[in-house]
């Protein structure tokens, strides 16, 4: 679930953009770099010009304390975003644009929530060499593969969970929680870029009016603090089941390509970094630890997706990537224990533990931030 206003409690990795006043220009890598501000009153400039092809959004937050995001909006979907962009951080993220007419959006802005994006005529240059498109649809085919594999496990495992809802049993509601959220957190980029889909999955207490709140976390509030399955907890049920089958359908259809799919893999490492961290996701069954696991696999995969192309012009990355995922997903074994390999409940870490992991998280962020421009 996209959040605003954070604790940061580690270096979050939306720090890793550069500062500069709202302009597009061109860069030694052929990458347009579009300078954003966030302001109280929303994105600066609120009209933003640049030519087709691949953009680079540098998003600075210039002391607003209740606008964090900034969003690139084609209709209702979200082609790119930077979040969790707190006062004085800054953050960034990679498209290739086509021409045409966009929105911006910077949520809760009071004056210029949303501005324009105008997109022309990009630089005349040679077609696309047969191997790069070829690298390109491959990384999109083998990601679309991954995001259609997890769906189905989220249609099976979700299903198994509303249905011990449904038929009244609390301990194993609350057995299979973890594992039927695990499928969704591993591609919540894609489902985040259907507009009001993932708050009615993935919202948590506060997010969103009382009575609008539905998804996992209220019927996680449900089995833990009520410690009961009413009526109303079925009825949240059913309807996870419904949103779940709306995102499975929209999946099949979402546009995707190589810098979006690197920008998701940054997205879901900065959840854990930025917010996760703290224990406020699952607050109430405290299953954090399984959430990161799926987090990190999702940014895997979408890393693996594009590692040929990654390979192919900074191989020096490539390799410090491999090492990076390996030592996050070494420390998470660590926080495991039985023969099914459990997590442990959040609430057994101490301070330590979630500074060290939050460290390893943002030091694999670092080159991960880079992955998007590579590619584009």
């Amino acid at each position: 679930m996209r959040r605003v206003a954070m604790l940061m409690v580690a270096a979050p990795i939306a720090t890793l953009a550069a500062c500069g006043s709202s302009s597009s220009t061109g860069s030694s890598d052929k990458t347009a770099h579009v300078l954003v501000s966030i302001t109280d009153e929303g994105c600066s400039p609120a009209e933003l010009t640049t030519p087709a092809g691949p953009t680079t959004f540098d998003v600075t937050n210039k002391g607003a304390a209740g606008v964090t995001e900034f969003e690139v909006l084609d209709g209702t979907k979200i082609l790119g975003e930077a979040e969790n962009v707190a006062s004085g951080l800054s953050g960034k993220f990679t498209l290739t644009l086509k021409e045409g007419s966009f929105v911006t959006y910077c949520p809760g802005g009071t004056k210029n929530e949303r501005g324009v994006l105008t997109v022309g005529p990009g630089a005349a240059s040679p077609a696309t060499a047969d191997s790069t498109a070829t690298a390109q649809a491959a990384a999109v085919a083998a990601y679309r593969a991954f995001v259609e594999r997890k769906t189905a496990l989220l249609t099976t495992d979700s299903k198994a969970f509303t249905d011990a809802v449904r038929s009244g049993d609390v301990d194993t509601s609350k057995s299979m929680f973890a594992s039927a959220r695990a499928p969704y957190e591993a591609i919540e980029p894609v489902a985040e870029s259907f507009g009001d889909l993932d708050p009615l999955l993935d919202a948590r207490e506060g997010d969103v009016p009382a009575d609008q709140w539905t998804g996992f976390h209220a019927i996680e509030k449900h089995l833990w603090v009520d410690g009961a399955i009413t009526d109303a907890t079925k009825t949240l049920a059913t309807g996870l089941d419904a949103n779940i089958a709306t995102l499975v359908a929209l999946v099949k259809t979402v546009e995707l390509e190589p810098a979006q799919i690197a920008n998701g893999a940054v997205e879901l490492l900065g959840e854990v970094s930025s917010s996760k961290i703290t224990g406020e996701e699952d607050r109430y069954s405290h299953t954090d630890l399984s959430d990161f696991e799926a987090n990190v696999e999702g940014a895997y995969e979408a890393y693996l997706a594009v590692k040929p192309i990654i390979a192919d012009r900074a191989s020096g990355l490539d390799t410090e990537l491999s090492k990076r995922f390996g030592d996050v997903t070494d420390k998470l074994k660590t926080y495991k224990t039985g023969r099914g390999g459990t997590y442990i409940s959040y609430t057994a870490l101490t301070p330590a533990d979630t500074r060290a992991l939050a460290d390893l998280v943002d030091a694999l962020g670092v080159p991960l931030s880079k992955v998007a421009a590579a590619v584009a």
